[in-house]
């Protein structure tokens, strides 16, 4: 079953979907409650290593575009 193309989808997913959670709670604590442009742009990244990084981009960031710009 760990093996399984489905399996690990789901943790992909559950993945990205925690570390869309850490950005938020990042940027919010930072710059405030994102507007829904930046929620809708964030809910589009699906790659979780851009995901990571943005992590990382959000504790040094301006601001919430320069969260999102990171590639």
């Amino acid at each position: 079953m760990h093996e399984s193309d489905t399996f690990l989808a789901i943790l992909d997913e559950g993945q990205e979907k925690a570390t869309r959670y850490n950005i938020l709670v990042v940027g919010e604590e930072r710059f405030g409650f994102p507007p829904d442009a930046v929620r809708s742009q964030l809910d589009n990244v699906t790659d979780l290593a851009r995901l990571r990084r943005m992590v990382r981009r959000a504790v040094k960031a301006a601001d919430w575009q320069e969260i999102l710009d990171t590639q």
